[in-house]
């Protein structure tokens, strides 16, 4: 039988501090080439995407897709058992929002002030997943919506989630340590200016597609490391890199995996601006979805429905 979760049984087996050990696990399985990770690839028509991203790890494989604001994931077992259909909008707001946390821990260190650049469900996610996981942070927020504004404040209102709005992003880089853009800009705002003069990291979210960008190619010119998940997929998909690698302001020599990093084969030196660009790929749902199926079984949640995907003639049953 096949699990069907929604979204909220996902909602009821979320622990922020199991999903960042699950990601960590993940991307240290892919360092050591015990998990693999298939690069992103999307169908348009008339006017709608369809995007496929698919990974496997020890005994499981599976993939997301996402149309619309609509995503679901689908988990196999490696003898091709169809195991769960998960719905996965909030799981994948989770998912790069712990991720954003823990690439900071591996790249910055300690910290105690976040500024967080965009403020819709991606960005509120961010906020109150920080909230959890760094108790006592200073968490600033900017987005250039008032409406929007307004609806996260009464969000983090209602959740006992203390923030500090900013009127511009040069605040936001002024008095924060570390941080996160989380927007479908299409031009850069994020200026060299900003952040050049003291050490500081920056986990640029948002573009994962050429033509939205957040950063100026200045910043990645300067900036002393560049953490991606998998080369080629950002190389393609990350807006701020193909714009600097087109500018010849992409030096190659200070991009690094972050599976490198996370499993300390590499030392990060702690100095200057150092930059985390997600794109997001499947090896990420694939470790989240994992952990939410298993969580289920154990707690008998979601709905069994049959699922096979197979058919015989009669006669060849026999």
């Amino acid at each position: 039988m096949t699990l069907l979760l929604k979204e909220n049984d996902v909602i009821n087996l979320l622990d922020y501090k199991q999903i960042y050990e699950s990601l960590l696990n993940a991307f240290l399985l892919f360092d050591n080439k015990l998990a693999i990770n298939l690069e992103r690839s999307s169908i348009s028509f008339h006017g709608t995407t369809l995007t496929f991203q698919a990974a496997a790890m020890e005994n499981y494989m599976g993939y997301k897709t996402f149309i619309s604001s609509s995503h679901l994931t689908f988990l196999y077992d490696t003898a091709g058992n169809f195991l769960s259909i998960i719905e996965s909008d909030r799981l994948s707001q989770v998912r790069t929002a712990v991720l954003s946390i823990l690439a900071t821990d591996y790249i910055y260190g300690d910290f105690s002030s976040l500024g967080v650049i965009g403020l819709g469900k991606y960005g509120i996610a961010i906020v109150e997943i920080a909230s959890q996981l760094r108790k006592g942070i200073k968490i600033n927020i900017f987005t250039p919506s008032q409406q929007r504004m307004e609806k996260a404040l009464a969000i983090f209102r209602s959740e006992g989630i203390h923030v500090s709005p900013k009127d511009s992003i040069k605040k936001i880089c002024e008095e924060s340590e570390v941080i996160t853009t989380i927007t479908k800009a299409k031009d850069p705002f994020l200026k060299l200016e900003y952040v050049n003069h003291k050490r500081i990291h920056i986990n640029a979210m948002g573009s994962n597609i050429p033509e939205k960008i957040e950063i100026f190619p200045e910043v990645i010119k300067a900036s002393n490391l560049i953490v991606v998940e998998e080369l080629e997929q950002s190389l393609k998909e990350s807006g701020e890199l193909v714009i600097a690698k087109k500018m010849g302001m992409l030096d190659m020599s200070k991009i690094t995996l972050l599976s490198s990093i996370l499993s300390r084969r590499i030392n990060v030196a702690r100095e200057g601006i150092t930059i985390f660009k997600s794109v997001g790929i499947g090896l990420e749902d694939l470790a989240v979805s994992r952990l939410i199926y298993e969580k289920a079984l154990s707690k008998g949640l979601g709905t069994e429905i049959e699922v096979k995907g197979v058919w015989y003639r009669e006669s060849e049953k026999k």
